[in-house]
């Protein structure tokens, strides 16, 4: 089963004041609670693709940086 809480909670502590968080700074996170999470275990090649494909816990804005490349920032859904 997917660890919705786990990786919720890891959200929660590397979110700004606005309630975003990069992808980097979240998988970073990640990776230091549990070295072995792996977005491949549940089907996804990268951890990018498994948070937008969980629409259901997470919000994706994809913004670009000055040098023009992207940079995708997420937040907790919220829940109703």
């Amino acid at each position: 089963p997917f660890p919705a809480h786990f990786v919720l909670d890891a959200l929660d502590h590397t979110d700004d004041d606005s309630g975003w968080s990069s992808l980097s700074a979240f998988g970073s996170y990640l990776n230091k609670l549990q070295p072995d999470f792996d977005p491949r275990n549940f089907g996804y090649k990268k951890l990018s693709d498994l948070v937008k494909a969980r629409s259901d816990l997470f919000e994706v804005d994809e913004r670009k940086t000055a040098a023009g490349n992207k940079q995708v920032y997420l937040r907790a859904k919220k829940q109703t």
